[in-house]
């Protein structure tokens, strides 16, 4: 099998091995599930929220993903961060028009997070009015997923 080394830029590098704000949240006011069922990569985002300006005060999340959720993951909660529930829907909103066009592969990673993130306000929203449930998000990209001992046949040729 040939391998192409792509560069990878050091600022994704970086976010690969040490992702901004990831980690659990024990008190949280929202939080959301974003899933890929055809690959089971999941993120799911957890959210404290200033009740009066709704604006997001700290934002933590995991993910089982790989390196590109983890750098996805970084940079959306970086640009949650300090921002308004309505501003995040609105930057969400508009990441999912802009992946909508690219291949699967290159856009699930991306999407899984964000459909995290509108999960979290969906919770947020339903425990306004008293409701207590957990919001998942499917992801409606998904990466391809080795059919038929494709991955055993690709380990095997490295070998």
């Amino acid at each position: 099998m040939e391998q192409t080394n792509i560069p990878i830029d050091p600022k994704y590098l970086e976010l690969m091995l040490n992702p901004t704000n990831y980690g659990e949240m024990k008190e949280y006011d929202a939080k959301g599930f974003g899933k890929n069922a055809q690959t089971g990569e999941m993120v799911v985002i957890y959210l404290k929220i200033d009740p009066i300006s709704t604006i997001i005060k700290e934002i933590k999340w995991q993910t089982n993903g790989c390196g590109t959720t983890l750098v996805s993951g970084a940079l959306f909660s970086e640009e949650y961060k300090g921002k308004t529930l309505q501003s995040g829907v609105e930057f969400t909103q508009d990441v999912f028009e802009k992946i909508k066009d690219n291949p699967p592969e290159d856009a699930a990673c991306g999407e899984v997070v964000a459909r995290a993130f509108m999960a979290a306000v969906q919770d947020y929203e339903a425990r306004k009015r008293g409701e207590n449930k957990e919001y998942i998000e499917y992801v409606t990209l998904s990466c391809p997923v080795p059919q038929g001992g494709e991955i055993e046949q690709s380990v095997s040729k490295k070998a």
